[in-house]
Formats: C-alpha cells, sequence, structure tokens
C-alpha cells in the first residue's frame, strides 16, 4: 500500500513540476539506492562497479538537474524533490513486497494496495473540489492512466522481478539492464516528439550517465553469482 501509493504519487507530481522524461529519469536513480542501502545495512565495501554506478548516477543527477551550473537549477526545487522522493519510493516498492507477492501472488497485491491508497487520498481530493468539465477526452485519457498506465504497468512490472532474473541468466545481466533502460529513453524520445520538450547536451549526459549506473550495478550483480556458483561447479 505504501509503496504503491507513495511511487505513482510522487512521480506524477514529478511529471506536474517538471515533465514525464524528467520523472522518468530521476525515478531511475533507484536501482543505485537499492545498492546503496543494502551495502549499508550489511555493512559490505561497495565494489569497483557499485562505486562506479553510485558516482555516475550522481554525476548525471547534477547535469539533469543543474546543466553543470552548481549556482542555478534547471528544474524547480520541488521537481527535485519529488524526483528523488520518487526514486526512494520505487526502491521500497521494488525490494519490499516480495514475500507478499511470494505468498499471494502479483493482482491481489497490486490491485489491494492501489484501492486502498485511493481510498486514503480521496478526502484529500474531496475537500479540493472538482474543477474540470467531464468529457469523452477526458474519460480516454483517465482510462488510460487507471488501466494502461498505471494498473497494468504495476502488474507487469512487480510479475517480472523474479522473471528479470531469469532474462539476465538468458541474455546476460547487461543486455537486460540495457533493454530496462528503454522506458526512461523512450519517454525523452516521446516527449522530445509528441509534447515538444527539448532536452538540451547536459540533460542527455545526465540522462545516459544514470542509465549506464544501471548497466554497471547488473555487471556487479552477475560478477558476484559468476563467484558463487564457481565453488559449486568444482565439487
Amino acid at each position: 500500500m505504501v509503496g504503491a501509493l507513495t511511487v505513482q504519487l510522487t512521480f506524477l507530481l514529478t511529471i506536474e513540476k517538471s515533465n514525464a522524461a524528467t520523472a522518468t529519469v530521476l525515478q531511475f536513480l533507484s536501482p543505485t539506492i537499492i545498492v546503496a542501502w543494502f551495502s549499508l545495512v550489511r555493512k559490505s565495501r561497495p565494489g569497483i562497479l557499485v562505486f562506479c554506478a553510485i558516482l555516475t548516477s550522481l554525476i548525471g543527477t547534477f547535469l539533469l538537474v543543474t546543466h553543470g551550473n552548481p549556482t542555478s537549477l534547471s528544474i524547480s526545487p520541488a521537481a527535485l524533490f519529488w524526483g528523488i522522493a520518487s526514486a526512494f519510493a520505487a526502491a521500497f516498492y521494488t525490494t519490499y513486497p516480495s514475500t507478499l507477492i511470494a505468498r499471494y501472488g502479483t493482482l491481489p497485491v497490486v490491485g489491494w494496495s492501489m484501492l486502498i491508497g485511493g481510498l486514503i487520498l480521496l478526502p484529500f481530493y474531496a475537500r479540493q473540489g472538482t474543477n474540470f468539465v467531464v468529457n469523452g477526452s477526458l474519460i480516454l485519457a483517465f482510462f488510460y492512466l487507471v488501466v494502461i498506465g498505471t494498473s497494468l504497468t504495476f502488474s507487469l512490472s512487480v510479475r517480472a522481478m523474479p522473471s528479470h532474473l531469469k532474462g539476465a541468466q538468458l541474455i546476460g545481466g547487461p543486455k537486460a539492464s540495457i533493454l530496462s533502460c528503454a522506458e526512461p529513453l523512450s519517454s525523452a524520445l516521446l516527449s522530445l516528439l509528441l509534447l515538444g520538450i527539448t532536452f538540451t547536451l547536459p540533460d542527455w549526459l545526465g540522462t545516459l550517465l544514470i542509465l549506464s549506473s544501471v548497466i554497471l550495478i547488473s555487471m556487479d550483480s552477475r560478477r558476484r553469482a559468476r563467484k558463487i556458483n564457481r565453488p559449486a561447479r568444482h565439487e
């Protein structure tokens, strides 16, 4: 409930304060947050690949939000706050529900978490009142947002958590991570083509650095898996 509510709310607030491409890229900081958190909790020293991943994600975020000028922000402070909050929420949402999903299944966990999260937000929205006109375009937009952009996407992403590991075994961790990077890249390209949002050179460099951190993390995970499996093969 907390994960589904916060990850969706913070992501949409980031879009409201900036744009869809920036929101998607900032949320992709979540893998770096996950590995940094586990390294801190387990008190284990991060390997060179994880260290490089953290460094590249930080540099990428710096370029994305400042365009290389530390004295100014290229996005609003609110967009930066909600974008970072979205990344932390996505990290929590990705790691926490694994035991619940194994016990109850994907659809019940996703469905109930979204239903309860929506009921929690309903009183806050009811106080604001309704200031929009309900028409066919609005209904179609809400249908796409609720059914395709939220329910279907969340169900597939959560269901894909174990299958992503299988895919990494079949095609390799780096290749699997490159495929997962299609989301922020496609978001940036579609924002450019359909919405007229322009990405400057620092924006593209920051995006590529953040995405490269995901590939580095996957390479480190694959290297660790090989170390674990190597003694078993000798036996």
